[in-house]
């Protein structure tokens, strides 16, 4: 039978060391660190591989997206770490509705890669509409 076990984009940098640093003031981890890879581990049971180079300024185009439970929570957070302040090479962009229904949060690492936090905004709201109450969805 195929299975897959594990999924971790690999995530480039333009300075190794800031982008470790970068990581762990948004509050995550590192795993564990070969040199030539380490393993960014976001407390929230996913993880990823941070290079130490930026072929192609690949990280201009690379976006990863994470469901939150609130973007505000996240922009608050980055704010209350002085983010932006410690790294200012990076930038944050509070929560927008986006067309297609999600409330996005953004960051912009140091290598440029956009990070995306973003929720289903009235989602208990939505719930009740259908009939559904919030106990009936974590069934």
């Amino acid at each position: 039978m195929r299975s897959i076990e594990d999924f971790k984009p690999f995530v480039p940098s333009k300075d190794y060391e800031t982008s470790k640093a970068f990581y762990q003031c948004m509050g995550f981890t590192v795993s564990w660190d070969a040199s030539e890879v380490c393993e960014i581990d976001t407390g929230f049971g996913y993880r990823f591989l941070l290079l130490p180079k930026n072929h192609n300024n690949y990280g201009e185009s690379l976006m990863l997206h994470f469901m939150v439970d609130s973007a505000q929570a996240w922009h608050d957070h980055f704010e209350s770490v002085e983010l932006c302040k410690k790294f200012p090479m990076t930038r944050t962009a509070p929560p927008t509705l986006q067309p297609w229904g999600l409330l996005v949060a953004y960051v912009w690492d140091p290598a440029g890669v956009l990070l995306h936090f973003a929720e289903r905004p009235d989602t208990d709201a939505r719930r009740q509409d259908a009939g559904e109450s919030s106990s009936d969805m974590s069934e």
